[in-house]
């Protein structure tokens, strides 16, 4: 008889292993089938599309609500973007608010293009070009690091460089680069036309002007002058290139 015992507790205890397995597969897959995410909802982002911002912060493209909450990575290093926020819906759905970098313009150096934010952080190094940013030339700087400041001497000109940007926005202005002299004249390039403001602590008055007068440039070579603007149309120059 016990003999007999022994061997239907081995048994019992052989069992255990088997069911505790069993269970961990079945509660696998009710977690994966049932709370696999089949809604996203982006809020904020305009540099990312939907479907990259899901695999920056994912890496998949359809994550788990139940995984990404419990070991998923929520402060996940991306370019141009300051942080993002996530808020499950359970069981199925994420709304993602998305806070974006004020990117304000580009140097091109050594083969890449380096974007730089509003207080002259270098945020990415990349051979794209991403629309909408202008290209900043004329600021004098010895090297460039990712994610250091540019050393150009005086940041007031960082501050600049974004009132100048939210104006492009603000105005619709097809700005594509942007020129410092060593004087701190400005000099914009709107496709074939050149655009000299001159030295000024507010561009505002010339820009609100260059919104009118840019549909007018359509089709033209040459230097559109408003370095004296001050409110009267005629201190406005074009000189056609020859």
């Amino acid at each position: 008889m016990t003999i007999k015992v022994k061997k239907k507790r081995n048994k019992k205890l052989w069992l255990i292993p088997v069911v505790f397995v069993t269970f961990l597969v079945a509660a696998a897959g009710v977690i994966y089938f049932e709370f696999k995410v089949t809604e996203i909802t982006y809020v904020g982002n305009e540099h990312y599309s939907d479907e990259q911002m899901t695999e920056k912060i994912f890496g998949i493209s359809t994550p788990n609500a139940v995984i990404f909450s419990a070991v998923g990575n929520k402060n996940k290093t991306i370019p141009f973007i300051e942080k993002y926020d996530v808020e499950v819906d359970w069981p199925d759905r994420f709304y993602i608010t998305v806070y974006e970098k004020a990117i304000v313009g580009y140097i091109k150096y050594m083969g890449c293009n380096m974007y730089f934010d509003k207080d002259g952080i270098v945020v990415e190094s990349s051979t794209e070009l991403y629309e909408g940013v202008p290209e900043i030339v004329g600021l004098s700087f010895d090297s460039i690091v990712l994610n250091s400041k540019l050393e150009v001497g005086d940041d007031s000109i960082f501050q600049q460089i974004l009132d100048l940007t939210q104006s492009f926005d603000k105005y619709e202005l097809g700005v594509n680069k942007v020129y410092f002299d060593s004087s701190l004249n400005v000099i914009l390039y709107m496709g074939d036309v050149k655009v000299c403001l001159g030295n000024s602590k507010d561009y505002t008055d010339k820009l609100f002007e260059l919104k009118q007068i840019q549909p007018g440039l359509a089709g033209l070579k040459g230097t559109l002058h408003m370095e004296d603007y001050t409110g009267n149309n005629s201190s406005i120059i074009f000189k056609k290139d020859n």
